[in-house]
């Protein structure tokens, strides 16, 4: 599987490129890539009205958010977990819900750590739909608000992990 971090702010890119990952790093919007699935910085509770989740809701229409929100109704999950959506979209299959933030205040939120977390396990779940190219953005580091180069360097450490597990 090959991974994308890809964000508009360019302290994501840079501190991520200082990090030296095994997978790719690019200005921009991951949507804007040939991936075939694309990971969801979300809440607890599937709400998408906000920062990237904002985003992905507009690409891929209201209902996407309907589904995620029925989904995590019927099986609860915890900031630093991910499940894995079908979006019905042709070119963009999944959608990876890793929440970064806790609707209700449990959880890793606040700490930079959650960005390894759930950076870890994005890949795991991706991998598990056998999608070949994931994108993400800076997890945590918009509507979270960490510190860009803390969560960032947990972020690729994350993924590095996975990576060298599923391989």
């Amino acid at each position: 599987m090959n991974v994308l971090i890809a964000d508009h702010k360019q302290g994501v890119i840079t501190a991520a490129e200082e990090c030296n990952p095994s997978f790719d790093i690019e200005l921009g919007n991951p949507l804007a890539f040939e991936i075939d699935g694309v990971v969801s910085p979300a809440n607890t509770k599937g709400i998408m009205n906000g920062g990237y989740d904002a985003v992905l809701r507009r690409f891929f229409g209201l209902t996407i958010e309907m589904r995620v929100r029925q989904y995590i109704e019927k099986f609860p999950i915890s900031v630093g977990e991910a499940i894995s959506v079908m979006t019905g979209h042709d070119k963009v299959k999944f959608l990876i819900i890793t929440p970064t933030v806790s609707v209700t205040g449990e959880g890793l939120s606040g700490h930079e750590s959650v960005s390894y977390s759930c950076a870890y396990a994005s890949v795991i779940a991706a991998h598990k739909r056998n999608v070949s190219y994931l994108g993400m953005t800076g997890l945590g580091t918009g509507v979270g608000g960490l510190s860009i180069r803390d969560a960032i360097r947990e972020q690729v450490r994350g993924i590095e992990d996975a990576l060298q597990e599923i391989s």
